[in-house]
């Protein structure tokens, strides 16, 4: 595991409703580059935000982010930052129904001006890798709710980020799926030193993760160790 910061959340606080609603209070934790952080709670606890304030989806009330040692704060084109450092994988995996699995997973790479030949090799390269090579030409339609959800991690992997977010990316799939995905996960965070911060309800994959965060109504009530 990287000694690195990649990730550090300092003292962050997400009200809505104008100040009636705290989403997020005083939540504060760093990681590492190569570690899997695990995000766990009921549903409406404050996971989903915490990981839309982590990719700039989402401005904090207050406190800090700071990712790579850049504090977000600081950012004024969001859409850059996330298509150079933060890759998503959602619950649903949000593919363009319209564009074939390569395409797809090609699309993030034309926001950093990669050239086409080379967006197509690394596309079906990572398809590859999640045993999709067959798919790539696909239509989302025509493959299994699985690969559609393999394809979306390809695309997530796309622009190789430091940052990978995940909102229970599994609560949709079956439990071979499930454990194909994080598998996905753990080798980009040992194979490329990138950090993972995990949301999700499932204890099964959260055992997984190098450390657990625990969260309720909003704030922090437990931070496991992190495994040897």
């Amino acid at each position: 595991m990287n000694d690195t910061h990649i990730l550090a959340v300092r003292q962050l606080v997400k009200h809505y409703d104008g100040g009636t609603v705290e989403a997020i209070r005083n939540i504060s934790f760093e990681a590492r580059g190569g570690e899997i952080l695990a995000i766990t709670g009921p549903s409406g606890c404050g996971k989903s935000t915490l990981l839309a304030l982590i990719g700039l989806l989402d401005r904090p009330t207050a406190g800090s982010i700071l990712v790579g040692g850049l504090d977000l704060a600081t950012i004024r084109d969001p859409f850059a930052y996330r298509a150079c450092s933060v890759g998503f994988v959602f619950q649903f995996h949000h593919l363009i129904s319209s564009m074939t699995l390569a395409e797809n997973v090609a699309m993030p790479m034309i926001a950093r001006k990669v050239p086409r030949a080379e967006r197509r090799a690394r596309a079906l390269e990572l398809l590859a890798r999640m045993d999709l090579g067959h798919r790539a030409h696909f239509l989302p339609s025509r493959v299994s709710g699985g690969e559609r959800q393999r394809a979306a991690v390809a695309r997530a992997l796309a622009n190789g980020p430091s940052l990978l977010l995940a909102d229970e990316p599994t609560g949709n799939l079956d439990s071979v799926n499930g454990a194909r995905v994080v598998d996905l996960f753990i080798a980009h965070a040992r194979d490329h030193g990138g950090t993972v911060v995990l949301a999700t309800h499932n204890l099964e994959l959260a055992a997984r993760a190098d450390r657990t965060i625990d969260i309720r109504d909003g704030q922090i009530v437990r931070i496991s160790p992190a495994k040897e």
